[in-house]
């Protein structure tokens, strides 16, 4: 039997149909987060050296270029040649910078950590002797106390337990080194990828159109466009505005003579990497600090960081990223509150562009849907 249906009729079928799946796939996907959790963490231990190296390749990209196109243009090397220097500048100045940077800063972490290990003692004392002056009440005085004792003992545990901080150095240590031997691995990618950039993408379109329709293999290659775009603006314009943030908070703790201003900076910096709750994740755990030791300082600094994210927020990370991803602060919040569920601290890093491009994507679709349906809605 033959089903005459109108061209109308068969859209709403098929749009209903995608629907139908896609609240199914969202559903099971919402009720199994653990087990969908486990089987991305298995891909992503296996795919983190080449992720690695594709973040790598994002962020030498733009010297690359500059060394290729401007520096080295009034050479007579042949193409490959110019191409093998100008990679060969980029990782240079990489490594170079990345070594400048904790060569710099790895000796005032760690003389940071001891003073702050060592004096913790003694923090805890004055911190206790603060609260006794503070507390004339006894039951407030009571809870005081409880609330402080359980601290003392958690700081004391963590930093002086042999079982406790052996177990966490080896946690920690084995990761270190995972990371390390991970990172060395995506440097030789990113070196592959930087090499023949062309030739990649030449490999990737012609698997594209090879096993898809034109318009369909037209669709994806826009979309692994558009992912490019978003990835290289994002990963490459947090990294400069964190490293701004970082200095502009290692200068202004100093002006305040705030006790460790290094590992003060390098936390703020490094988890302003963080969209929109970066600065409040790393401040978090300063703010304590400083609440043990001066907790005049602490309420100094709480300021400041309020003050800090407000000048990121609205003036250096606008000016640096340039609104390249376009997602609006709910979306923004929904990916970092997912991805964190489901990958953890670099889940709520790569949410944010993956979910840009979801998002440029359904608008896009949304748009010319209501164009062809002559819709306009304010």
């Amino acid at each position: 039997m033959k089903w005459n249906w109108s061209e109308r009729t068969k859209e709403n079928i098929i749009s209903l149909t995608v629907s139908g799946l896609i609240i199914t796939v969202l559903w099971s996907l919402l009720h199994n987060l653990s087990g969908v959790g486990r089987v991305f963490s298995i891909f992503w231990n296996a795919l983190s050296p080449f992720l690695i190296g594709f973040c790598l390749a994002f962020i030498m990209l733009p010297a690359r270029r500059a060394a290729e196109v401007r520096w080295l243009r009034k050479t007579n090397w042949k193409p490959k040649t110019k191409r093998k220097v100008a990679v060969l500048i980029a990782m240079v100045i990489f490594i170079l910078v990345v070594a400048s940077f904790f060569m710099v800063l790895i000796p005032q972490l760690v003389s940071s950590g001891r003073t702050l290990i060592s004096s913790m003692d003694s923090y805890m004392d004055s911190f206790g002797s603060f609260l006794d002056g503070i507390t004339q009440d006894p039951a407030v005085a009571s809870v005081v106390t409880n609330i402080y004792d359980w601290i003392r003992n958690t700081l004391t545990s963590w930093l002086s337990g042999a079982d406790g901080i052996l177990a966490k150095v080896l946690s920690y240590s084995v990761s270190f080194f995972k990371g390390i031997f991970n990172f060395f691995i995506g440097l030789i990618v990113a070196c592959y990828l930087l090499l023949d950039q062309e030739g990649f993408q030449r490999q990737v379109r012609k698997v594209n159109y090879a096993i898809f329709k034109k318009e369909h293999a037209d669709h994806i290659y826009y979309v692994l466009h558009l992912a490019s775009q978003m990835f290289s603006g994002f990963i490459f314009g947090k990294a400069l505005d964190s490293l701004i943030v970082g200095i502009l908070c290692y200068i202004c703790c100093m002006i305040m003579k705030m006790p460790y201003s290094p590992l003060i900076a390098f936390v703020v910096g490094l988890t302003n990497m963080i969209p929109f709750f970066g600065p409040f994740i790393g401040a978090i755990p300063c703010a304590f600090i400083l609440l043990i030791i001066q907790p005049v300082k602490a309420v100094e600094f709480g300021v400041f960081i309020l003050i800090l994210q407000q000048i990121d927020g609205n003036i250096i990370g606008p000016k640096i990223l340039g609104g390249s991803l376009g997602l609006p602060a709910l979306w923004v919040m929904f990916a970092i509150i997912v991805g964190g569920a489901l990958f953890g601290i670099l889940g709520m890093f790569f949410a944010v562009p993956v979910f840009s491009v979801i998002y440029v994507l359904i608008r896009d679709k949304t748009n010319q849907t209501l164009d062809r349906k002559n819709i306009s809605v304010q």
